[in-house]
């Protein structure tokens, strides 16, 4: 087998081809990722990097849900090593940029797949083979939509391949390069890593006990001390994240989620049959009727890298191989067990005793093990095809052309025309049946199955249904609503007060953030346990309007005291009808929206005089509540004993009437200047979230929480600059603090 680096050139030469051509309208910006990519995750990358780029720490994203701590979202990719290295490249990166990101960590995922199967001695059709499963087979292609995953998976061959260079030869420079991209990959903490982190895990200690007695003593020594800094350099880059995502998820809707809320992401065995039929349940073309959803339970590998799986009884003869072999077969079956989910006990059992698994909400996510480890057999057995046996050829080439014809045939049904131009995955491999007739080379049979598999690959899975859509960022920024609304807030100056809106598409959840518009709602399936109870956070705008108690319409008390002065209502037609409440008057009507203007707000900062007081977990009369003037008045609402005995210390001297001048705003701090001659509240309609700190002169003043989910006050007299400032790693203790205190109690 040849080793040298220009051999490998070519071959990554080749890949980079046939990444291009599987990509190419993604990458000339024609079109641009689909789905989530764009309404979820490049607003949330944008708004770090443009944070960064003005100097200013995106801890805090003030623009969705009244105020999240963005730091601490586990899929917020702020410490994304290379992400948000190639995103701060540009000094306002679009969405083909963005794009451009994602993708090149599919190709460096690629290019690592490349590397790790000529290492098991894949030949050049073997290794470009599985390197393209890997990059776009089965959920690689159908859930591009979903960035952190997309990423995570990128890195998992490059920490296999950096962890069999370090075990075949230890070493403290080896161990920091495995142990950063296990870091790197740990940075995006979803299903995906944790499901790696384990199969990683037990690779490495299988790996090890193997070349453990073939070690000297010398080498056992470097592989401890290469160990010891793999850990320290993966610990560096993933911690941060780790602890703040936990901080988080202790205040969240997701401090544990039940095992009955798997069942809607559970696949059942009818999901392995697109592993034929890529239309077997119409996620292509037609109306879906499969299990999950359509992107999830998409499986299908292409033809021929299924058909090669027929060669591994080749692979089990290679010992080398055999081992591998075993590993990810081993590793299929157990990614097979984990996605049935519910339909299973297996998912169940593990849910008891795994710690970890009370977080996680979908077991199709196990379908990215799945792909890769697919890839890596497929790319093995790949290697086992007799290329000058032309009766192997032609059976394999009558069986795809069979597949892939009936493949074609069936992107059709009663509701949609027959999609014809997937007949070419047929036609290709077809005339390479006729060609492969007549003698030829080694390199020519290469290419032509390669080429069948591009083929196959840009008729089905990157034909447009999953991978790619039209630029809805432009779309929305071009929007004459987002136009309209974006002067009318900008005439309200600073602070600007808060939209919301009912009935809209997604566009209208995060892209608010690229507009500098600042929303009660959002894209994000975590969320502030406090605000969702009282305002009623959704996921994203394909739910309905949350109601709440407190906030049963959109002209409720909570709405006004969050400074909600307009509310956009779309046109979907799957939503619920929505007829704006009265006080509201429609200021402008354009082609999927209207925009209506509340009739009452409350101002962003108020300063009443009146308190009235309650026990810890007791809640106001909502009627009360409502009927309340919060400029005279507020409703003390303690976290808990001990701020509920601070809120009766204050409350009968704090009863000054104060002014206070908004100095200076950015999304992590606010300061103001207050005068009154004695005690007084100041209340902000800004969130009461753990992490988040007044200082009076520098020295701490304590926050109090008021009117449900307020911040607020008691700023003594006279003259006095007061400054809001959110702290993250308050919020990591605050969290640590009550759970070590619930565990006593």
């Amino acid at each position: 087998m040849d080793h040298t680096k220009p051999y490998f050139r070519q071959l990554f030469a080749a890949l980079f081809l046939i990444w291009l051509v599987l990509n190419l309208p993604l990458l000339l910006g024609i079109r641009v990722l689909p789905w989530d990519a764009m309404d979820e995750f490049y607003p949330t990358v944008y708004f770090n990097v443009h944070s960064l780029r003005l100097g200013l720490a995106p801890w805090w994203n003030p623009h969705i849900y009244a105020g999240y701590p963005q730091i601490a979202d586990p899929q917020g990719m702020l410490f994304s090593p290379l992400l948000m290295a190639w995103m701060l490249l540009r000094e306002a990166p679009g969405p083909t940029w963005f794009t451009w990101g994602v993708l090149l960590h599919v190709l460096m995922g690629g290019t690592a797949m490349l590397g790790l199967l000529r290492r098991d001695g894949a030949n050049a059709l073997g290794a470009l083979l599985g390197a393209t499963v890997f990059m776009a087979g089965g959920v690689a292609a159908s859930r591009l939509e979903h960035t952190p995953i997309v990423i995570a998976y990128a890195y998992a061959p490059v920490i296999l391949l950096s962890l069999r260079h370090f075990l075949a030869v230890p070493g403290i420079g080896r161990g920091a390069l495995f142990g950063l991209a296990a870091g790197a990959m740990c940075t995006q903490l979803v299903q995906v890593s944790y499901l790696l982190t384990l199969m990683i895990a037990v690779y490495a200690l299988a790996g090890t006990w193997l070349h453990w007695m073939r070690y000297d003593t010398s080498s056992r020594w470097r592989w401890c001390t290469g160990i010891l800094v793999a850990m320290a350099c993966a610990l560096a880059l993933s911690l941060p994240q780790l602890l703040l995502s936990w901080g988080y998820m202790g205040l969240s809707n997701r401090t544990v989620l039940p095992l009955s809320s798997i069942a809607i992401a559970s696949l059942d065995l009818r999901a392995f049959l697109t592993l034929l039929d890529p239309n077997a349940f119409h996620a292509l073309r037609g109306k879906y009727s499969g299990p999950a959803s359509l992107v999830e339970a998409y499986l299908y590998i292409g033809t021929l890298p299924l058909l090669m799986l027929a060669g591994m009884g080749g692979v089990w003869r290679d010992l080398q191989q055999r081992r591998q072999l075993l590993f990810f077969a081993a590793s299929a079956s157990f990614a097979c067990l984990y996605m049935l989910g519910s339909n299973t006990p297996f998912y169940a059992w593990l849910y008891s005793w795994m710690p970890g698994m009370q977080h996680l909400r979908r077991p199709v996510d196990a379908a990215y093990l799945f792909n890769l480890s697919l890839a890596i057999v497929a790319g093995l057995s790949a290697s086992h095809l007799k290329l000058q046996s032309r009766r192997q050829l032609t059976i394999l080439l009558a069986l795809s052309t069979c597949l892939l014809a009936l493949a074609s045939f069936h992107m059709r049904d009663s509701h949609v025309r027959w999609q014809a131009g997937s007949l070419a995955a047929a036609a290709v491999a077809f005339v390479a049946l006729c060609f492969m007739q007549r003698p030829c080379g080694t390199r020519t049979k290469t290419l032509w199955l390669l080429l069948i598999l591009v083929v196959d690959y840009r008729c089905f899975n990157l034909n447009g249904s999953f991978n790619e859509s039209r630029n809805v960022i432009a779309r929305f920024s071009e929007s004459p609503s987002v136009i309209f609304l974006g002067k009318r807030l900008l005439d309200d100056g600073q602070p600007s007060p808060r939209i919301e809106t009912l009935n809209t598409g997604t566009d209208w959840d995060n892209q608010v953030t690229l507009h500098d518009m600042y929303s009660t709602q959002g894209y994000n399936p975590l969320r502030y346990e406090l605000y969702a109870s009282w305002y009623g956070a959704r996921e994203s705008s394909l739910f309905g309007r949350a109601d709440t108690l407190f906030n049963p319409a959109p002209d409720s008390v909570l709405n006004q005291l969050l400074d909600v002065k307009y509310l956009v209502v779309g046109s979907r037609p799957d939503a619920r009808p929505v007829s704006p409440p009265a006080g509201f008057t429609r200021i402008f009507t354009g082609q999927h929206e209207d925009i209506w203007q509340a009739g009452h707000a409350y101002a962003p900062w108020l300063t009443p005089i009146h308190a009235h007081l309650l026990a810890a977990g007791e809640l106001p009369p909502a009627d009360a509540f409502s009927a309340t003037n919060f400029n005279d008045w507020l409703w003390l609402t303690p976290r808990d004993k001990d701020d509920e005995n601070e809120d009766h210390a204050v409350a009968s001297t704090c009863t000054d009437r104060i002014q206070a001048t908004m100095l200076s705003m950015t999304p992590t701090s606010t300061t103001f200047l207050t005068n009154a001659p004695h005690p007084g509240w100041l209340v902000v309609s800004e969130l009461d979230f753990p992490g988040w700190k007044a200082e009076l002169e520098g020295k701490p003043l304590p926050i109090h929480r008021a009117n449900g989910m307020f911040r607020a006050v008691c700023v003594p007299g006279g003259k006095h600059r007061l400054r809001f400032s959110f702290h993250p790693w308050a919020m990591v203790a605050y969290t640590w603090n009550h759970r070590q205190l619930n565990q006593q109690l």
